[in-house]
């Protein structure tokens, strides 16, 4: 039950993130009907760099899936210490779906990041909980699977847009 209560608040914020930017007379989308690809969009006002949406698609190797489904669980487990090593990425949200409707064996994940521009990779840091990421990645994803999904549109409602400006203010990545 609270695993489900979990999962569905994880799914109403990544909704709420999903609304990131598109405001009335937002002056950046003729840039976006004119880029369709371009999947930044950086909201007037009050922002110090831009944040953006993303959703990426992976295929997990069906041969580890037991490693894929311990990696889960280390991320219930270490929780705390994943939050804090997103301050260097800055990641404001990240949640990972996998489509359970058709098959509880789906050999893919979904997965969306909402940050700010400039951040740091996985791949840089020198944190032990980033390294041990890292070598799930290695055992749980196809290599050369990743897609990007191509964003559509987002909305910011702006008690989000005006929190994050404030963190961004606060000198905090």
């Amino acid at each position: 039950m609270i695993k489900s209560i979990g999962l569905l608040l994880a799914g109403m914020l990544a909704g709420v993130a999903l609304m990131l930017v598109m405001k009335n007379n937002n002056p950046f989308l003729d840039e976006v009907k004119a880029n369709p690809k371009n999947t930044t969009f950086v909201p007037s006002g009050t922002l110090q760099y831009p944040v953006k949406a993303t959703l990426y698609r992976f295929k997990l190797n069906k041969n580890n899936m037991a490693v894929y489904h311990e990696w889960v669980k280390w991320h219930y487990d270490a929780y705390n210490a994943m939050i804090e090593s997103l301050e260097r990425e800055r990641m404001y949200f990240e949640c990972v779906f996998r489509d359970t409707l058709n098959s509880n064996d789906s050999d893919e994940i979904y997965w969306l990041a909402i940050n700010g521009e400039g951040g740091e990779t996985s791949s840089t840091s020198s944190l032990a909980i980033d390294k041990k990421h890292i070598e799930y990645m290695k055992q749980i994803l196809v290599k050369g699977s990743r897609t990007t999904l191509k964003t559509e549109f987002t909305l910011l409602p702006n008690f989000i847009e005006e929190s994050i400006a404030k963190h961004q203010a606060s000198g905090k990545k």
